[in-house]
């Protein structure tokens, strides 16, 4: 008999893995209406990308301590933004049509910009990360 294996990954891995994946939310995040929606294939697209930003939150709980003051500030300050998206404007589409209706809203504008600025402030944290 066999037993399954469970692999169990440090808090150090924990943090990095959730760090770029958050990162490749943010870039998606960044984007512009076309290539958000083409990278998220057309499926739920403002719900989706919501949903993975919002999990960078993890980021500002975790027990590794890898972000300066500021970049946790922003980090929030990008969670508060991503609170504020009417309920309305998160459809459940598979449409290009509704996908593209819903990110051209102008909540987004805001959420952009500030993915592209927590994107640049981050970019020191990102190169030390990738070179460990």
């Amino acid at each position: 008999m066999t037993k399954d294996r469970i692999d169990i990954i440090s808090e150090e891995e924990g943090f990095t893995n959730s760090y770029f994946l958050f990162l490749e939310a943010l870039k998606v995040l960044s984007s512009n209406v076309d290539v958000q929606c083409n990278i998220m294939g057309n499926f739920n697209v403002a719900w989706e990308i919501k949903d993975d930003v919002s999990r960078g939150v993890y980021l500002l709980d975790s027990p590794i301590e890898k972000l300066s003051f500021d970049e946790k500030k922003e980090i929030e300050k990008l969670m508060k933004l991503l609170s504020l998206i009417p309920d309305y404007v998160l459809v459940a589409t598979n449409t290009e049509d509704d996908n593209k209706k819903a990110m051209s809203n102008p909540c987004w504008l805001l959420l952009r910009e500030e993915a592209k600025k927590l994107l640049q402030m981050l970019q020191s944290n990102t190169t030390r990360r990738q070179q460990l």
